[in-house]
C-alpha cells in the first residue's frame, strides 16, 4: 500500500484522500463537553460496491471499516473523557480508525501516539488531528505491531481490534511492550459482543489483570439498546 507523505498541510491532505475515496467529508462527534470533527468518506456505501465488484473480478480490494465511526468508539470515549490521567500521561491508540478517542484524549491536552498498518487510516487520522487543532501533540505512526516503537505509554486505547485470530499473541505482546511497566499504566478497549475473542484474553492474561464491564448505547437507526464490552487492563507485577 502506498505511503502518504502527511508533512503537507491539511487541504493537501485531503486532496489525497478525495483522489483514492472521492467526495469526504466532516462529521461532528460529540463525546461528553468534547466536540470533535472527523473525515468520512461521504459516499460509502457506492465506494463498498465499486469494492465488491473488483472482488468479483478477482482484484484484492480490502473494504475500510477503519473509515467507519463505530459505536464502541463513541462509548468509549465517553468513558475515557471522564477518566483521571497523570499530568503528562502519554497515550497510544493502537489501530487508527477514526481516531475519536485519540482525538478526545489530545483536547484534553494529552500528548497521542497514534499506530496503524494501514496507510489510508493513517491519512485519516493526520487530518482529523490537523482538523481539530491537535496536531501538535498528536503523532502519527506505521507499524504492524510486530517491532517496538522505542517508547512506553501510561495510557493505551484500541477499538474493534479483534478480527484476525492468528494476531491474537502479537497484539497482546505489542500491549506488554508498550504500556509502562509499572502498575500505573492501563490499556481501555471497546468491542461489541461479537468480536469478544477468548483467545486473546487468553494470551493477555500472561501479562496483565483484564476487568470487564458491560454498557449499552442507543442505536439511532433502530432506536434500540445494543452491547458494547469495555475491557480495562492493568500490569500485573510478580
Amino acid at each position: 500500500m502506498k505511503e502518504f507523505n502527511l508533512d503537507q498541510p491539511m487541504d493537501k491532505l485531503i486532496d489525497l484522500a478525495i483522489n483514492k475515496f472521492g467526495e469526504v467529508e466532516f462529521h461532528e462527534v460529540v463525546v461528553d463537553d468534547i466536540s470533535i470533527h472527523v473525515l468520512q468518506i461521504k459516499r460509502m456505501q457506492d465506494y463498498i460496491n465499486t469494492l465488491m465488484d473488483k472482488m468479483r473480478s478477482g482484484k484484492g480490494a480490502p473494504i475500510p471499516l477503519w473509515a467507519m465511526i463505530w459505536p464502541s468508539s463513541a462509548v468509549m470515549g465517553l468513558s475515557l473523557s471522564r477518566c483521571s490521567f497523570k499530568d503528562g500521561a502519554r497515550v497510544l491508540e493502537i489501530g487508527a480508525g477514526a481516531f475519536v478517542n485519540g482525538l478526545v484524549l489530545a483536547k484534553r491536552g494529552f500528548n497521542v501516539t497514534i499506530v496503524d498498518v494501514d496507510q489510508d487510516a493513517l491519512l485519516f487520522s493526520k487530518i482529523n488531528a490537523l482538523k481539530n487543532g491537535v496536531g501538535d501533540n498528536v503523532s502519527v505512526v506505521h507499524s504492524d505491531f510486530k517491532g517496538s516503537l522505542g517508547a512506553r505509554f501510561d495510557c493505551v486505547v484500541g477499538c474493534e481490534l479483534l478480527y484476525g485470530e492468528g494476531q491474537f499473541q502479537v497484539l497482546a505482546d505489542f500491549l506488554n511492550d508498550h504500556l509502562v511497566e509499572d502498575d500505573s499504566g492501563e490499556i481501555f478497549l471497546s468491542l461489541d459482543l461479537k468480536r469478544v475473542a477468548k483467545d486473546f484474553f487468553v494470551c493477555s492474561d500472561e501479562y496483565f489483570t483484564i476487568m470487564k464491564s458491560l454498557t449499552h448505547y442507543r442505536d439511532h437507526s433502530s432506536g434500540k439498546e445494543k452491547p458494547v464490552n469495555l475491557f480495562r487492563f492493568k500490569r500485573k507485577l510478580f
